[in-house]
């Protein structure tokens, strides 16, 4: 019996580490804390198992809890670190120095209007965008209806569309 719950565990483990590290990455900005939030997660996961039964239910559980796990951190580091920033966000360019710099410039500045966003909008973005949820899972990751990841998602992607074009012009 515990080798099938070690056997089901490490799927589950392999099947969702790398989108809910980078989701954390993106919440926390430091991969140490990234780090420990997600093994604090799948720790959590091993103990609480049996009663979290389902693919889809799984993946939310585990979102859930990294959600509330980053929030901790924030609360007992009351700090928001700009280190080790990377936003993977598909952006392609030239491979010349020029578009290198471009793309840095781009990705930094949708980084600091993640930052001055709403919690709430730049939130659904990272889930979107960033670790590919569908509104559903975000939906029932965040507690809150479809419609309302639908519309914030559309706000933060606004204000990131004038971001860029202000950056453009």
């Amino acid at each position: 019996m515990e080798d099938k719950k070690i056997f089901d565990f490490t799927v589950i483990y392999n099947n969702h580490k790398v989108r809910l590290y980078q989701y954390v990455l993106k919440i926390t900005r430091s991969r140490m804390a990234a780090e420990d939030i997600v093994h604090n997660v799948f720790v959590k996961f091993y103990d609480n198992m049996a009663t979290v039964a389902g693919t889809e239910q799984t993946e939310r559980w585990l979102f859930s809890v990294a959600r509330n796990e980053a929030m901790g951190y924030f609360r007992s580091q009351k700090i928001r670190s700009a280190e080790d920033i990377e936003l993977n966000t598909g952006l392609h360019g030239d491979e010349t120095p020029e578009g290198e710099y471009e793309k840095s410039e781009i990705r930094g500045l949708m980084e600091l209007e993640l930052n001055g966003m709403p919690t709430e909008q730049s939130e659904v973005f990272r889930l979107k965008e960033i670790s590919g949820m569908s509104y559903h899972e975000i939906a029932a990751v965040l507690k809150i209806t479809e419609d309302l990841v639908r519309s914030r998602l559309y706000k933060a992607r606004q204000k990131l569309k004038t971001a860029i074009m202000n950056l453009i012009s």
